[in-house]
Parts: structure tokens; sequence; C-alpha cells
């Protein structure tokens, strides 16, 4: 934070940042993000690809300009949507790269009108039934309450955790003060590929990192591939405790 706080400054136009990567469970400190991008100016992006549906997201205290976010995630909603929230301030200084019939309105001549708000970023074929299924995973979010799941999905997180880190030969890699339910860890002696399969013939559905998807932490860390557990608040304690179970007799 301290970096970004003395590389931000007026000739910054946009502080971009994935609130939770893909490669971990980290959460960034997306509030604090905030600020710095307020103090010098700057428009600010936040990827809640990995947090909408999580855990509760409030762009007013978070303080970005734009945030987007998918639906097939934690939200759990139909692979291929998506939505974009643009803080009306924040509309005069962005145009889309291309209009579109939904984008925008001609105005006769050669010219056109931008739809109101963040419309103005629509593409015009959609799948009708996709967002209907979006709207009714919003609906059950919001009916269950993202704080409630936030905490149950977090402490499932955090058990998981704490369980795989006591196993001998089993290494996690979660970074972060704040983390989340996203779990990773790798098995000594064993290709996490192999380990997913594993996982996934006795009942415990996982996916893997992959380097080419994470450049940068690759680079920094080198730890890519890895098993990449991601309880929600609909698992049960002792689903978290089989896992480790199973993990436990991977590593022996």
């Amino acid at each position: 934070m301290a970096e970004l706080e003395r590389l931000a400054g007026e000739r910054t136009a946009l502080i971009g940042v994935s609130h939770v990567p893909t490669s971990g469970g980290l959460v960034q400190p997306a509030e604090q993000i905030g600020r710095i991008a307020r103090g010098c100016g700057a428009l600010y992006l936040l990827d809640a690809t990995q947090s909408v549906g999580q855990f509760p997201v409030h762009v007013d205290a978070v303080g970005c300009d734009l945030l987007t976010g998918t639906g097939r995630k934690f939200l759990r909603g139909p692979r291929g949507t998506g939505f974009l929230w643009v803080r009306t301030a924040a509309l005069p200084k962005l145009d889309p790269f291309v209009a579109e019939i939904g984008s925008a309105t001609w105005d006769g001549h050669q010219g056109f009108t931008w739809a109101d708000g963040a419309r103005r970023f629509d593409t015009w074929e959609h799948s009708y039934v996709n967002v209907l299924g979006l709207g009714a995973a919003v609906h059950q979010a919001l009916g269950l309450g993202l704080a409630e799941i936030g905490q149950r999905a977090i402490a499932l997180g955090a058990r998981l955790r704490r369980q795989l880190a006591e196993l001998p030969g089993v290494t996690v890699h979660d970074l972060g003060r704040t983390r989340c339910a996203i779990v990773t860890a790798k098995i000594d002696n064993v290709p996490t590929e192999q380990a997913a399969q594993e996982l996934g013939r006795a009942g415990v559905n996982v996916s893997t990192t992959v380097p080419e998807d994470n450049p940068l932490d690759t680079l920094d860390r080198g730890v890519h591939p890895l098993i990449r557990f991601s309880p929600h608040y609909y698992n049960t304690d002792d689903e978290i405790d089989r896992t480790t179970e199973v993990v436990a007799g991977l590593a022996r």
C-alpha cells in the first residue's frame, strides 16, 4: 500500500485491482486503495469477480468508480453472465470502444448520443435466459443475506485452511492479512492435477490455479499450479473435515 501511494500521482489515470485474485484467498484492502485513488484524482476500477456473492461489497464504502463482476462464481448464477457498475460522476470521463444498437441513439445525421448510465457499455446481443438466471441468483443471495453468507463462507475457508496447514506434507499458499473462503494448497510429491482428479473421485470438487492465468503471481512466487478449494455457505463442517481427511490420505 505504501508503494502504491508513492506511485500514485497527478499522471495516474486509472487504478485497477482484483478484489480477490483467482490465485488464492487474499482479500485486497479495497477501501484503502479507494482513498489513494481519490487522493490523486484517478479513476478506480474494482474487479469483484471473486468477491461478489462471497461477502458484502459496498461501492460507496470501497469508493470505486467502476465495479465488474461475473455471475458464475460465488454468486452462483449462469456461466456467460456478468455486469458492470459505473459511478455517475465517472461517466463523462469514459467512452465505450464501440457504438452499438443498445448503447447509443442515432441523431438522424452523422452522430449519436450515448445511452444513460452504464448501459452505454452494454452489447445488443445477449441471452435473456441467462440474464433471468443471473437475476434469480442475485435475488437468492440478497434473500439469504450477504453478511450472513460472508460470515459462513469465510468461516468455512478458515476452518479448512487451518486444518490443511496442520497436515504433514501439505502446504497452504494463501497470502494476506485478510482472507476469504478460497483456499489454495499443494501436496508434496503429488502433482496438482493428479491430486485434483483424486479429490474429484472422492466426491470433493476442486479446481486448480494455472500459471498462465496468474503470470505476475507465478513470477513472484513460483508456486502454481495449486489445488483451489472454494467452500461456500451451503457446505457443512462435516464436508470440510472429510475434505481434510481425503487430502491427508493423499499426502500419506
